[in-house]
């Protein structure tokens, strides 16, 4: 790869997580030139956006704010820490990544999209990684109405850069006036996909934590046993709609 990740095996913090995504949105596209793309490359640099306005937020530099910003915190960078072991795996480091991260990987130079790439990113990250980031920080913070509200305000986040970023990845739906009804359709189509996503996420990680046992070894045989079919089920849900984002044609 044209990206070296030795120096990053852990982040602590929201500011380390943008910095390993700059390193990765611009080593991993370092060695081509345009028109090339580079589908890693590509689902950084949409990653690291909505991470910048998350911290901006929990610095206080935002309008918003969350009732519980340690949650939040701490969620993103398990999150995080998700991408960086696939990135990780793919370099041949540790254990095969998931099947929906390869789809992502295995096709990263082809002749796709960079909509396509970065939202076949998106679909690896929200519809497999999220629940289980969420489960991992719930052992620290557990689900309340209060965390749940911050989590949706990070909705609003993806709605903010929702215009930027269709325009920035030339999606279909982004050519027209900014601001006209195809371009507002476009937008509001895709903050709607997200919200369906990661409150799917969220019901996903609640069908495992309801199992949890925090008195027993790993949470207990029935968590341990609900972790791994759902890791299983989303796995193989992701991987099949990533292979059908890549093969589409470019996207709203």
């Amino acid at each position: 790869m044209a990206h070296d990740l030795s120096d990053f095996d852990d982040v602590s913090s929201l500011q380390d997580v943008v910095d390993v995504l700059t390193v990765i949105r611009d080593r991993s596209a370092a060695d081509i030139e345009r028109p090339q793309r580079d589908g890693i490359s590509c689902f950084s640099r949409l990653y690291r956006l909505i991470t910048i306005n998350v911290l901006e937020t929990v610095a206080g530099e935002k309008d918003r704010t969350f009732r519980d910003p340690d949650f939040l915190t701490l969620l993103d960078l398990e999150f995080a820490r998700r991408y960086l072991a696939a990135i990780r795996s793919y370099e041949g480091r540790d254990l095969n990544p998931p099947t929906c991260w390869n789809v992502l990987f295995d096709r990263r130079r082809d002749d796709v999209e960079h909509a396509n790439f970065a939202a076949a990113g998106v679909n690896a990250h929200v519809n497999f990684d999220l629940a289980f980031a969420l489960l991992e920080t719930w052992k620290t913070y557990p689900p309340t109405p209060d965390r749940r509200a911050d989590y949706d305000q990070v909705n609003e986040i993806f709605a903010e850069e929702m215009d930027l970023l269709r325009e920035d990845f030339d999606a279909f739906l982004a050519d027209g006036d900014d601001g006209g009804p195809v371009d507002t359709f476009g937008n509001r189509a895709s903050n709607l996909l997200v919200r369906v996503t990661r409150n799917l996420a969220w019901k996903a990680a609640e069908r495992v934590w309801e199992h949890y046992d925090p008195d027993l070894d790993g949470g207990g045989p029935a968590y341990r046993e609900a972790y791994d079919e759902e890791h299983e089920r989303l796995d193989e849900t992701a991987h099949l709609l990533g292979w059908m984002i890549l093969m589409a044609p470019r996207l709203p």
